[in-house]
């Protein structure tokens, strides 16, 4: 997961902005006079998120007797996310905020799309605020839904709020095979305690972050593959382990937890790959003389 700054702007500067660009006046009036009610809302959110307990915070269907779950809905989709809204700025605030436009979720596809941490089904009081809202690519935004964990554990980690450090969790298990074969597991460090281990492996579970990861590693080692046979045939099994040492080291020095870092580790952890394993990637090709 990739951590993110929390927002510039707090939900009151969102709802006024909002409502200015709203047309129909009780509506707009609608969504103001809910203001405090939204407040106190994201003031209790603050409060849970850096302590991983939103999973206590209470849903509802109403906002207020004027304000239901449908309404803030349509004000959130065909007015603050609207294209050339006034409030359409702030969207963009949030979901161009990851570098490089890489969802937070996956570290791995293109932010497409803003979702609601937790659902806007159950918490239309949390529609508009900031630091609810979280960039994410179509993919993992379809898989977490409308979920609502119920306890500590079954929370899917938050870009704004949880910090995994700068300890190693992710690694690759090689499996001999034609071509062959790597998983990804999630190891955690035993400084983060049960609830977090639980969390990050939740999180990488319904991500599906086991199976993008291995394709993306299969594309990368039919990527590798002429250069590491032309490399095996002149240096041996070292030339291999050195070479995969290299790309280990480099990945690791601009994130430790990247695919491409804990691929490229197993690589070269593993013997059999080393020795012979980096031959099978791929069906062997007679080149024209």
């Amino acid at each position: 997961m990739i951590r993110l700054p929390l927002p510039t702007f707090d939900v009151a500067e969102a709802v006024q902005v909002c409502a200015s660009g709203i047309t129909i006046a009780e509506r707009a009036q609608a969504l103001l006079d809910a203001l405090p009610v939204i407040q106190h809302t994201e003031t209790a959110y603050r409060e849970l998120a850096p302590h991983g307990r939103l999973y206590e915070m209470q849903g509802s269907d109403q906002v207020t007797p004027d304000l239901d779950g449908a309404l803030m809905g349509v004000i959130y989709k065909s007015h603050f996310a609207r294209s050339n809204s006034p409030s359409r700025k702030l969207y963009e605030l949030i979901k161009m905020a990851p570098e490089f436009g890489i969802c937070p979720l996956c570290s791995q596809r293109v932010v497409a799309t803003v979702d609601h941490y937790l659902p806007q089904k159950h918490f239309p009081a949390l529609n508009l605020t900031p630091v609810n809202l979280i960039p994410a690519c179509s993919d993992c935004n379809k898989r977490k839904l409308a979920m609502v964990a119920t306890s500590a554990e079954d929370q899917t980690l938050h870009p704004y709020y949880d910090d995994l450090g700068r300890d190693r969790w992710l690694f690759v298990e090689v499996l001999p095979s034609s071509p062959p074969t790597v998983e990804f597991k999630v190891r955690a460090p035993v400084a983060w305690g049960y609830v977090l281990a639980a969390r990050v492996t939740h999180h990488f579970g319904l991500m599906g972050l086991a199976e993008l990861y291995a394709a993306q590693a299969a594309s990368e080692l039919a990527d590798v593959s002429f250069f590491m046979e032309e490399l095996g045939a002149a240096a041996g099994a070292l030339g291999v382990y050195q070479q995969l040492d290299q790309q280990f080291r480099t990945r690791y020095a601009r994130d430790r937890n990247s695919w491409k870092t804990a691929l490229y580790e197993g690589l070269r952890d593993s013997e059999w790959f080393c020795a012979e394993g980096y031959r099978l990637i791929r069906p062997k090709v007679r080149w024209p003389e």
